[in-house]
């Protein structure tokens, strides 16, 4: 579903919209290779583990904690990485596809003199009525307020890169 949305691929999108919440990929990505990282710390020192482990559980209940554990934090590795990828893959190209779907469930355009998007952010809903505006020849105004200035100088970027 994120991969191509219309007539656009989505690394096309990413080149225009860019990453908004670079953070949340940067938290993923950091914590994929901690806990990927850690598993391979269990996997290469297996038996000391299982040793330190003896003192606080049975002889064979600190083998299985030290596999469960390493199984586990493999896993979360291989998860975190997952959502990473899917983070990626679709976050831009969702919203942007759920942007060209409000932009044509408007039936007349031509009748719209001002549209106001607050909170545009990258202005991915604002550069789609744009576009649907110059496309209907209609002489009306898109107005994106958001309060944060860099994201605005953004948006006028993305919205020069859109043709608008």
């Amino acid at each position: 579903m994120g991969k191509t949305t219309g007539n656009r691929d989505w690394t096309q999108i990413y080149a225009i919209y860019g990453i908004e919440q670079w953070q949340t990929l940067v938290f993923l990505l950091f914590h994929a290779f901690f806990f990927s990282l850690l598993s391979l710390l269990f996997l290469i020192y297996f038996d000391q583990i299982c040793f330190f482990l003896d003192s606080f559980f049975l002889s064979g209940a600190a083998r299985l904690a030290a596999g469960f554990t390493g199984a586990v934090t493999a896993l979360s590795a291989v998860c975190l990485l997952f959502a990473a990828a899917n983070f990626v893959y679709s976050d831009v190209p969702l919203q942007y596809e759920m942007a060209q779907r409000m932009v044509s469930s408007v039936g007349d355009w031509s009748c719209v003199k001002t549209a106001l998007d607050l909170g545009c952010g990258r202005g991915i809903l604002l550069n789609a009525v744009a576009t649907q505006l110059k496309k209907t020849g209609s002489s009306g105004r898109v107005v994106g307020l958001d309060r944060s200035k860099r994201t605005t100088l953004s948006t006028l970027r993305t919205a020069k890169l859109e043709g608008n």
